[in-house]
């Protein structure tokens, strides 16, 4: 498993709220960025969401 550094993982997150307006739609963003490309065998809960 490769690790990213903080920049990389700040880049990231900057790429999945690029268009976001505030707060709420940032979340929005990053939760819909999660649910399409992260893959785990079991239930997670991020950020308060199931």
């Amino acid at each position: 498993m490769t690790s990213l550094s903080d920049a990389e993982l700040d880049a990231l997150v900057e790429q999945a709220i690029i268009d976001a307006y505030d707060e709420h739609e940032q979340h929005a963003a990053f939760h819909c960025l999660l649910e399409e490309h992260l893959i785990v065998p079991f239930q997670t809960t991020v950020l308060g969401v199931e």
